[in-house]
């Protein structure tokens, strides 16, 4: 039983056993899939589709390890960022385009996750892989294909996640166990970056995937920690959502009215026969919304 007003119970939709899944995103209307969330497998190369009102499900193999996906706004398929960098990927022919790569100095760095702004900029962290050097960084990729850095370094990068008015900005340093949170400009700067929450080593995990829903309460993911946890925009803990593993990695709103979180999970190094959920895809109604992404302009 989940300990506030705000959720029901847990479901697992899809046991798929993700290594590392990663980066839900809600399509409304789409040709691929209407009505379905997209997550990849981050360490698998895969990416899937759930569609909500069918349970029908859909993977395509990716040709590298993949951190995103995000529509874009001239419904042309999508953007993702890759180890190797930004892609267009047309999912009907299976061909991917390379747009740019913001740290060429940086070989062993990949994405790891990104949301777009109202402005169809791209907000996404480049994380080291193996996880062992201060080598990432939060990057701002505009329309026009041209790229900032503007948070870092960290080993680990993770969220962002934008409140619905873009007025604000939330970043994860994983590795660091801390949010911090930006104030958000117009013409696509941040400033004023302030630690928004820090979570406790021994029983709280590592903070990872964060969304905000339309009253701009913050939903965290923690990896190690089993739960997903909801914060005012105040940093007041509200309640949690727990579930039945442990490696809690994203979430996001979906859903026809969009008051369903999704939350993806991984099962990297875990024995699957003691965790069989693991890596799985769940779902919890809400009595909040998101709202849907948006997507970017390039």
């Amino acid at each position: 039983m989940n300990n506030f007003d705000l959720v029901g119970e847990v479901e697992c939709v899809w046991k798929i056993q993700a290594i590392c899944g990663e980066g839900p995103l809600w399509i409304d209307s789409d040709f691929y899939a209407e009505q379905s969330v997209f997550f990849l497998d981050i360490d698998g190369q895969m990416l899937h589709s759930y569609k909500e009102s069918t349970c029908d499900k859909h993977s395509w193999k990716l040709e590298e390890k993949t951190g995103w996906v995000l529509p874009r706004r001239n419904n042309e398929g999508f953007v993702m960022g890759c180890s190797s960098g930004v892609y267009f990927l047309d999912l009907s022919s299976g061909k991917r385009t390379f747009a740019l790569l913001p740290d060429p100095q940086e070989s062993e760095n990949r994405f790891n996750d990104a949301k777009c702004d109202s402005e169809g900029r791209i907000w996404a962290g480049r994380s080291h892989d193996p996880e062992k050097k201060t080598t990432g960084c939060l990057f701002r990729i505009d329309p026009d294909l041209s790229y900032s850095s503007w948070d870092g370094p960290y080993i680990c990068p993770n969220g962002p996640a934008i409140s619905s008015d873009d007025c604000t900005l939330y970043h994860v340093d994983t590795f660091g166990r801390t949010v911090w949170v930006f104030d958000k400009h117009p013409d696509g700067s941040i400033n004023n970056r302030r630690e928004f929450i820090r979570l406790n080593s021994e029983t709280d995990g590592f903070p990872d995937g964060i969304t905000v829903d339309i009253e701009n309460r913050v939903w965290l993911a923690h990896w190690g920690g089993a739960r997903v946890s909801c914060f005012s925009p105040q940093a007041e803990l509200l309640g949690t959502v727990k579930l039945p593993v442990t490696q809690i990695t994203s979430c996001a709103f979906g859903g026809r009215d969009l008051s369903t979180l999704y939350i993806t999970t991984a099962a990297r190094n875990l024995n699957l026969d003691e965790n069989p959920l693991a890596g799985g895809l769940f779902k919890v109604e809400t009595k909040t919304k998101g709202f849907v992404s948006p997507a970017f302009a390039g």
